[in-house]
């Protein structure tokens, strides 16, 4: 064997630097509150820490995980969303020498409970407010962080509770896993050890400088590794980690105003995101000042993009940019090199740091010489242990170090190719296995591949990674049996996996091509991605204006596949927050005229972009709705009515029963009725939907003891034929259920009639045939007032009955809930008995004071305090707390009452006494609507994923369109229909009892103090 020469030695070992034999992460954070308990260590939107105060709380937390069984070496998953509260969970499960899991609790349940049980865990830690039920483990719930630690001056400064009895955590322990893609199919846990952290974060350190003065930026997801440096790095030096929201992690313009509030002086980015953040620096270039504190960034987790960064530090020459590059499998990353400008393209991956190595091995296993590519394998005090419960794949890549020279028995083989150059730095030559990396996250293809196979019209899958648009993506490959929609596949997808999982693109074949040896050929696939996407049987292309022409041009440079028609929505083609950004630019420069992300929101269409830009006119707020065509609006011959159902409710189906109106029915039907609710819950699976349906009702504080085992939890889904029912399932309903509340629907403020209509329209008869099928049943349908235009005549001019001919919503989700009461009209006239529930402006239950977070008034209260300001106006609203509707609703479905209701609450409120009130609790300015509308603006525009931004806008006209003290189309609903019938509900209900509007102001106020700390 070709063992590497002593120059070479000198080249691939870092630095040997000894350390005290009980050093750990754990060990150097203690010194560090210990020299310094008043200063300041965790700093979050919601609270900060002092190390005293943080120390307080991890010595609690780890007294009450002893309590609850942990012991020296067992391992706590950490169920969480992030926050302030992650690393008081790390130090205390570190504390007491365990070993922490970081997971996701937004990861799908297939994929997340798995994980969980892998861990055999004794206890799992939540966030605050957490649902705490469905788990195989005792739950802990991390108390919240919110205010600010006490005054050092008057707090006992030995206020520490008692400590757990295990002695403190050994540098030949385990310390923590992380979860990475599985090429099995199967997510696997990589551990690694207290003394591979130590070394990692020691020899940062050293290289970077352990100022108290560092202030580092968490803007990693907690379940990516590269989250622990930045949590816990700067708690080893006495210094400083800033914690943001998490909605703000993926928003750039956000993380530039938390680097300059802060004094952000480090941070670490993944190469796509330095890439779109130099573009926005570019675009907006006032936000450059705002970078100033910052002096290191570190990048990472992919191929650097060499021009994002010398064009960044052109912005700011002061900065010390870092490449970095290491597995998951040995403690973050154990390679490193500060980027100059006279560095070559590609840059280089860099040296190892101290007591680490890393070496090129050929094909014969042989330290490869100079410019030679081969697998880069590494060693030294970072290697970790392998995978839990996995010892056939530990044992495929922690090998035997041939090599006495280089310290340590084993090594890690990464499948990444690499060289070094003469001088001895490590380059990065791409993998040698289906493990790649996209947008910094590493994906086994064989995961998503094995999720995709999982459908049973699936026959084989094969992903791969395309590079288009400035970026990469996944598409995949599929062969099936049948017909198979896209959009079923990925909504089956999405049900496993995470979001970054999911592809892009999916193409086609009639069989998977192979190679000569019967393997499949992914040459093949790959020069298949090159071909242009599929088109529809009539393929469309641009001739309409020169407008159109080059929006389509400008369109498929970026979309993973051609675009097929004029209409095709531009988010649902492939495109991204990424992507949006880029065609927001790419216009903007074509076409002189400025545009932002949220315009491409507005106007997702290449029809609409085009009209606006040929008309001189801005974007319109919102695409236009689709007129419903005659079929729509026919009921189809085969639903008739078996007769008139009689005597109180016993088996209920409701639909919708996650959501906030959804969940308070399934909470009063199962208060005031003692039937059985089966509901129907899109969900992979009955543990999935009953976990989804019991998430909902603690997030709602709905949950009562005592009425679960009333609950049925039925996997489906509206926008499904046969509401995604196998056909024993759809008979076992129909034969039993003798009442439906169909309370779910899909609710799109900026999308026309063709979004909504598959879960508004086509679920609706679904739901209505199953009524038509078996014993009778009596139909309780929850419409909107948006459902009933504005009628030519005065005075109260919308009765409850149904909406006159000739008479049509002008919204998409307006009009999808027209269609689907004519078609529940004309089962009337067939002899079903049917209720259509009209509802207003839904607000807070009186006692929780939690609002529908897709509500008007809440859209418009996130965005003011989003952007510190609130405006004044001469609106009203009407305000109905959900429970009041509740009551009212469950009163029609005990006493059978058919016909419409308008569930509205007398008494408006105006939007000023519900803005002030925030205004007030919260400190917000006081601006005019215009100035309001701006900041709206560009806080949408920074932030284009964010839904409720979005909301907002489509409420806010721009204001040269309407007079500044009148901004929307609200209004007192009650002053416009009549509520005679549902006056009478209430008078059965005794729902006059409910407390008033201003009573439910005041716990709305209070919630959004108690979420903000």
């Amino acid at each position: 064997m070709r063992a590497p020469t002593e120059r070479q030695l000198g080249q691939f070992c870092g630095d040997t630097v000894p350390h005290h034999p009980d050093v750990t992460a754990w060990s150097l954070i203690e010194a560090a509150a210990a020299r310094t308990p008043h200063a300041v260590a965790v700093e979050h939107p919601g609270g900060t820490l002092t190390y005293r105060g943080l120390m307080q709380r991890v010595d609690a937390l780890a007294g009450r995980l002893a309590d609850a069984g942990v012991r020296r070496g067992d391992f706590v998953p950490l169920v969480m969303t992030g926050g302030p509260e992650l690393p008081v969970a790390m130090l205390a499960v570190m504390r007491c020498a365990a070993v922490f899991v970081p997971l996701d609790e937004q990861w799908p349940g297939p994929r997340l409970h798995p994980m969980v049980d892998a861990c055999d865990p004794a206890a799992i830690l939540l966030s605050p407010g957490a649902a705490q039920d469905g788990w195989a483990a005792p739950v802990l719930t991390v108390d919240p962080v919110s205010g600010t630690d006490p005054d050092p001056a008057t707090a006992a400064a030995d206020a520490r509770p008692a400590r757990p009895t295990s002695a403190p955590p050994r540098p030949d322990e385990l310390a923590y896993g992380f979860y990475t893609s599985g090429s099995t199919g199967t997510p696997k846990c990589a551990l690694n050890l207290h003394s591979g952290l130590a070394n990692r974060l020691l020899a940062m350190g050293r290289r970077f400088g352990s100022s108290p003065g560092n202030v580092v930026l968490q803007n990693s997801r907690h379940t990516f590794d590269s989250s622990l440096w930045q949590l816990l790095w700067p708690l080893t030096c006495g210094s400083r980690v800033v914690i943001p929201r998490a909605h703000d992690i993926l928003d750039l313009t956000a993380t530039v105003e938390v680097i300059e509030r802060h004094r952000v002086t480090m941070t670490d980015f993944v190469p796509t995101i330095l890439t779109a953040l130099v573009e926005l620096l570019d675009s907006q270039p006032e936000l450059v000042d705002g970078l100033a504190s910052l002096r290191m960034l570190l990048v990472g987790g992919e191929e650097i993009a060499p021009e994002s960064v010398r064009a960044l530090q052109r912005l700011l020459p002061h900065l010390r940019v870092t490449n970095t590059y290491g597995p998951t499998e040995a403690s973050i990353g154990s390679v490193f090199h500060e980027v100059t400008p006279q560095d070559p393209s590609p840059v280089p991956i860099g040296r190892p740091i101290d007591n680490t190595w890393a070496i090129v091995l050929d094909e014969h296993g042989e330290a490869a010489p100079a410019g030679e590519i081969g697998e880069i394998c590494i060693g030294g005090a970072c290697l970790g242990t392998g995978y839990l419960g996995d010892p056939d794949r530990t044992d495929l890549v922690l090998v035997e170090n041939p090599f006495p020279e280089l310290p340590g028995k084993r090594m890690y083989r990464t499948g990444d190719l690499g060289h070094h150059d003469t001088d001895g730095l490590l380059y990065f030559d791409g993998r040698r296995d289906q493990q790649v990396k996209i947008g910094g996250v590493r994906v086994e293809l064989s995961e998503i591949e094995h999720a995709i196979t999982s459908h049973p019209s699936v026959r084989e899958a094969k992903v791969l990674v395309s590079d288009h648009g400035g970026g990469q993506h996944l598409a995949a490959f599929v062969t099936v049996r049948g017909e198979l929609a896209t959009s079923r596949l990925r909504s089956h997808i999405r049900a496993l996996l995470p979001a970054e999982l999911i592809p892009k693109r999916f193409i086609r074949l009639d069989a998977v091509p192979v190679n000569g040896n019967g393997k499949t050929d992914r040459k093949a696939l790959a020069e298949l991605l090159k071909a242009p996407g599929p088109t529809e049987p009539n393929g469309w292309t641009a001739t309409g204006s020169g407008t159109e022409r080059t929006l389509a041009e400008l369109w498929n440079a970026l979309l993973p596949e051609p675009v097929t028609s004029p209409d095709a929505d531009f988010f649902d083609s492939g495109g991204d927050s990424l992507r949006a950004q880029r065609l927001a630019l790419a216009v903007s420069a074509r076409f002189d005229t400025p545009l932002s992300i949220r315009d491409i929101v507005h106007a997702p269409t290449i029809a609409l972009q085009a009209a606006a830009l040929d008309g001189g006119r801005a974007l319109p707020a919102a695409p236009a709705a689709t007129t419903a065509s005659a079929t729509d609006l026919t009921l189809p011959a085969d639903i008739r009515p078996a007769g008139t159902p009689s005597g109180p409710p016993r088996h209920v189906l409701l639909t919708g029963a996650t959501g906030f109106v959804g969940a308070q029915l399934l909470h009063d039907l199962l208060d005031l009725t003692d039937a059985t609710v089966h509901c129907l819950v899109r969900a992979d699976g009955p543990d999935a939907a009953r976990r989804r349906l019991t998430d909902a009702l603690h997030g709602y504080r709905l949950w009562r003891e005592g009425t679960g085992h009333r609950i049925d939890a039925v996997p489906g889904d509206l926008s499904s034929p046969r509401l995604g029912l196998s056909p024993a399932d759809l008979h076992r309903l129909a034969d039993r259920v003798d009442t439906v509340v169909h309370a779910g629907a899909m609710v799109n403020l900026v999308r026309g009639y063709r979004a909504h209509r598959r879960a508004n329209v086509s679920g609706t008869v679904e739901l209505l045939r199953l009524a038509a099928t078996g014993r009778p049943k009596t139909v309780h349908f929850v419409s909107t007032l948006a459902a009933c235009p504005p009628q030519p005549t005065g005075g109260i001019a919308v009765l409850e009955r149904p909406v006159p001919a000739g008479l049509t919503p002008d919204t998409g989700y307006g009009q999808s809930k027209w269609v689907a009461e004519r078609l529940l009209e004309a089962a009337a006239e067939r002899g079903m008995a049917v209720a259509v529930h009209r509802l207003g402006e839904v607000m807070p239950a009186t006692r929780t004071g939690i609002p529908n977070p897709g509500s008007r008034v809440e859209l418009l209260v996130q965005a003011c305090l989003r952007v510190g300001a609130y405006f004044t106006s001469d609106l009203t609203t009407d305000y109905t707390p959900v429970d009041h509707v509740g009551r009212l609703l469950v009163t029609a479905v005990n006493h059978r009452r058919p016909g419409y209701f308008h569930l509205l609450r007398p008494g408006p409120l105006r939007l000023d006494d519900v803005l002030g009130a925030f205004g007030t609790a919260f400190g917000l300015r006081e601006v005019e609507y215009r100035e309001f509308w701006q900041a709206v603006h560009q806080a949408a525009a920074a932030d284009p994923d964010n839904r409720r931004l979005a909301g907002a806008l489509a409420l806010l006209p721009v204001p040269e369109t309407r007079p500044a003290r009148s901004p929307m189309a609200f209004e007192d609903a009650a002053a416009r229909f009549g509520t005679d019938r549902a006056e009478e509900l209430a008078a059965l209900a005794d729902a006059r009892s409910i407390p008033s509007n201003r009573h439910g102001l005041h716990r709305y106020v209070a919630h959004h103090q108690e979420q903000r700390g």
